[in-house]
């Protein structure tokens, strides 16, 4: 290539000796560690979608004073969730079961004030507490085939 006459000429680009001696002196880590990652996340840094260590309380609920709560039942990869599914379909199972004993083996117009109380919008607990009221009436008051002493 020719050099253009008046071009500056160039000298050839070093390091500053301040940045040579930093560079020398950094010591750098290996990465044997690798970062734990957290099961599941905290619910405010899963609302801020935000990352969470797991830990309560977790870095950024420390940093911003958030309330920290970890939702163990959340997590569908743990043991945990499985054993309150299966307790929780195994109290609908026995719920669902009385409420046929009831309908099967009571009077006409219990069943009907339990359907009623379910059609106006009854509490669950409120519901189940009338079902086992409604089967201890009748455990009382066995039908076989004879009146209870209740008008049907």
């Amino acid at each position: 290539m020719l050099r253009e006459e008046g071009a500056p000429t160039l000298r050839p680009l070093k390091p500053r000796p301040e940045y040579v001696q930093q560079s020398k002196e950094k010591v750098v880590k290996p990465c044997s560690a690798r970062r734990s990652r957290s099961s599941t996340a905290c619910t405010e840094c899963r609302r801020r979608r935000k990352k969470c260590n797991g830990y309560t309380p977790c870095e950024q609920c420390t940093l911003y004073d958030r309330e920290c709560v970890i939702d163990l039942l959340s997590d569908k990869r743990k043991k945990m969730y499985p054993r309150a599914l299966e307790q929780e379909l195994q109290y609908y199972r026995t719920f669902l079961h009385q409420l046929y004993q009831v309908i099967c083996e009571c009077d006409y117009a219990d069943v009907e004030q339990l359907v009623s109380l379910i059609r106006k919008g009854g509490t669950k607990e409120g519901i189940k507490n009338a079902v086992e009221g409604y089967l201890q009436h009748n455990t009382r008051h066995p039908i076989s085939g004879e009146p209870s002493g209740k008008h049907e």
